[in-house]
């Protein structure tokens, strides 16, 4: 198992952000509030197969408060 895969549920109580995916188009997964911060997977599709990344954004959607970044969540339509 990768460092970043949890075998576990974190945050059973929280409610799951739907309809959002990064900036530049990549699936995300598991997105929740989690100390403060969101919490969830980049979905990562290669010819090893899907490989979920564990992210950390600002409230807001953003990874940190001075630049956008391609990674930055966005509401889907």
């Amino acid at each position: 198992m990768d460092l970043d895969q949890t075998p576990t549920m974190c945050c059973p109580d929280q409610d799951r952000i739907k309809d959002v995916e990064t900036r530049d188009g990549s699936a995300v997964a598991d997105v929740h509030r989690h100390k403060g911060l969101l919490r969830g997977f980049i979905l990562e599709s290669g010819s090893y197969g899907t490989r979920r990344r564990l992210m950390h954004w600002l409230r807001n959607g953003r990874l940190t408060r001075a630049v956008e970044h391609p990674q930055d969540l966005r509401r889907v339509r």
